[in-house]
C-alpha cells in the first residue's frame, strides 16, 4: 500500500513532465525538420504521402526525442544536449521512411545496405530515399560518435530482414520472442547511440530488453491490424491471453532488475523506472481487454472469431486510462 501511494505522488510529475517534453519538442522541430519537410513537399514525386508526413513531424519526430529520449535523460542525471536533440530528432523522423523501404516498396536488401553505410557517396532515386539519406546525414553529423549509429543501424537493417520471417506459417513462439526482442532492442540502442556517454554492459543488455517488450507492448495493440496482414506475432498466434500476460510480466521484471544493475545514480534509477512503468502499464490494460474475449470461445483466444472492436483498445477511454493509472501504481520498482 505504500508503494502505491509512492508512485500516485510521483505521477503528477511524470505527466508534467511529458508534456513539457513534448512542447518543447515541438518547438524544436517547428525551427528543423518541419522546415526540411516543407522543402522535400516541394520536390515530391508521390513516393510519400501525407500519412508519410504526419509520422515524420507529428509522430517519430516528437515521440522519439520527447518520450525515449528525455527518458534516457532522467536515467544519466543530465539534460539532452542541443547536438543529441538535433541527432535523435532526425534518426526519429528517418524511422518511418526505413520502415517504408521494407514494408511498402520492398527495395533489394543490399540497396538498402548501401543507404545505410554510404549515406554520403550515393543519392536516392526517390523523394523517400532522398529524405532520408537527408535526414540520416544530419543524425551522424550531430552525433558524438558517428561510427556507433551506423552500426546500430546495420543492426536495426539485420532486424527487419529477420522480421520477415514473420510472414512465414512455419515460426515457433521462441523464433517469434527472440524476433521480438531483437527488433525492439535494435532500434532502441540505435536511438540510444546519439548520446555521448559510453553503454555498459549491463545497460546494452537492459536496453535490448526494454525495447523487446516495447516492441510486445505495439504488437498487442496492433493484434487485429497484424492478424489481417498474415504477420506472426506473440499476440496473432498465442492460445489464452494468460501465456500472454506471463511472457509479458516476465519481460517487465527482467527489465526492472537489469535497470538496477546499470552504473547510473539510484535515484535516477528509480525515476526512470517510474516512467516505465507508467508507459508498460498500458500493454496491462490491453491484455486484460483482449482476455474478455475468451469468455465467448471456450476460454481459448480464437482471434478468428473476433471482430475489430473486440481487438482494438482504445486508451483514449477513461476507463482504460484510469486502469493503466492503477497498474502503475502497483507496480514495484524497487530492487528485489
Amino acid at each position: 500500500m505504500v508503494n502505491y501511494f509512492s508512485n500516485l505522488v510521483h505521477l503528477l510529475r511524470i505527466l508534467m513532465s511529458l508534456y513539457f517534453h513534448i512542447r518543447k519538442q515541438r518547438r524544436f522541430i517547428r525551427k528543423t525538420l518541419t522546415v526540411d519537410i516543407a522543402n522535400s513537399r516541394k520536390n515530391n514525386d508521390n513516393s510519400l504521402d501525407e500519412l508519410d508526413y504526419r509520422k515524420m513531424n507529428g509522430y517519430y519526430g516528437v515521440a522519439v526525442p520527447a518520450i525515449l529520449g528525455e527518458s534516457y535523460c532522467l536515467l544519466r542525471g543530465r539534460s539532452m544536449s542541443t547536438d543529441e536533440r538535433y541527432s535523435i530528432t532526425y534518426l526519429g523522423a528517418c524511422t518511418g521512411l526505413f520502415d517504408d523501404f521494407f514494408d511498402k516498396r520492398h527495395l533489394p536488401a543490399e540497396y538498402i545496405k548501401n543507404l545505410i553505410d554510404n549515406p554520403f557517396a550515393v543519392t536516392g532515386n526517390t523523394n523517400n530515399e532522398t529524405i532520408f539519406l537527408e535526414f540520416y546525414k544530419k543524425a551522424l553529423l550531430h552525433a558524438t560518435d558517428s561510427g556507433l549509429v551506423k552500426q546500430y543501424a546495420i543492426d536495426v537493417f539485420d532486424a527487419q530482414l529477420m522480421s520477415k520471417k514473420q510472414l512465414s506459417s512455419e515460426l515457433d513462439p521462441h523464433e517469434i520472442k527472440n524476433i521480438t526482442i531483437q527488433k525492439g532492442g535494435s532500434s532502441l540502442l540505435f536511438y540510444r547511440s546519439t548520446f555521448s556517454e559510453n553503454m555498459s554492459d549491463e545497460e546494452i543488455q537492459m536496453l535490448k530488453i526494454l525495447g523487446g517488450i516495447g516492441q510486445l507492448e505495439n504488437d498487442i495493440f496492433d493484434v487485429y491490424k497484424d492478424y489481417k496482414s498474415g504477420v506472426k506475432t506473440l499476440a496473432t498466434t498465442t492460445n489464452t491471453i494468460g501465456e500472454l500476460r506471463k511472457t509479458y510480466t516476465s519481460l517487465m521484471h527482467e527489465v526492472f532488475g537489469l535497470v538496477h544493475k546499470t552504473p547510473y545514480a539510484r535515484s535516477h534509477k528509480l525515476r526512470f523506472l517510474r516512467t516505465l512503468s507508467l508507459v508498460i502499464s498500458r500493454g496491462l490494460v490491453c491484455l486484460d481487454f483482449l482476455e474478455k474475449n475468451e469468455s465467448s470461445t471456450g476460454n481459448t483466444f480464437k482471434i478468428g472469431q473476433y471482430q475489430r472492436h473486440d481487438l482494438v483498445c482504445d486508451m483514449g477511454k477513461p476507463v482504460h486510462f484510469l486502469k493503466s493509472i492503477h497498474y502503475y501504481a502497483r507496480t514495484n520498482i524497487n530492487k528485489s
